[in-house]
């Protein structure tokens, strides 16, 4: 009896440390991703799992939409109510030159990523593009834009960025979600130029 008490009271002490082990290592990993989620959020001001949302808010999804949209149909007129600027688009050369190139913007889905400003997005459009005398459709990023929400309007901020906002952007651009977007619509792009000679032809011709 007092054999089995003894062998009792040990496996009762060693059940009681390995759970205290436990409990440490829990502690300690919990630490762990604190401090790391606290790092993340005070460089990059968010502390999503991944640095991007997907189609979070749906005002940006209709700016950008309507803004590709309008780009690809040389819609002077919507392309002026899409920005902060619109004498820019007074001009419309470049947008006329790009429109006979890439004829349309479909499957349009927004990354986006805090600002570096309180009232500010960037976004990352990745599309489908329809391109003259193609059959393919590859992936683009036709961005990044900086959308800024103007007394409730959300518009693409298309005048100079201030050098902390490029130095944020350029920060962001470099996390490792957004480069696997890159990635991505690369093994697209590669895909589709490996089936379409058209398109190979095309991207040949960009070099």
């Amino acid at each position: 009896m007092a054999r089995n008490r003894k062998k009792e009271v040990k496996v009762k002490k060693t059940l009681l440390t390995i759970w205290f082990l436990f409990l440490i290592a829990v502690a300690t990993l919990g630490f762990f991703l604190y401090t790391k989620r606290k790092a993340i959020k005070e460089d990059f001001q968010f502390s999503t799992r991944f640095s991007y949302q997907t189609n979070a808010n749906q005002d940006i999804n209709a700016l950008i939409i309507t803004y590709l949209n309008a780009y690809a149909s040389c819609d002077q007129n919507l392309l002026k109510e899409c920005v902060t600027d619109p004498t820019q688009f007074d001009d419309m050369t470049n947008v006329q030159s790009q429109s006979k190139i890439i004829t349309a913007y479909t499957n349009i889905n927004c990354y986006t990523v805090n600002g570096f400003d309180d009232n500010a997005t960037i976004v990352y459009p990745v599309t489908n593009i329809s391109i003259i005398d193609v059959a393919a459709t590859p992936l683009d990023i036709p961005g990044p834009f900086y959308v800024v929400n103007q007394n409730g309007q959300y518009l693409i901020e298309n005048t100079e960025l201030s050098e902390d906002v490029k130095a944020y952007m350029s920060k962001v651009d470099k996390t490792d979600d957004i480069q696997d977007l890159y990635k991505m619509v690369k093994d697209d792009e590669d895909k589709c130029a490996e089936e379409d000679p058209a398109f190979k032809d095309f991207l040949n011709r960009l070099k």
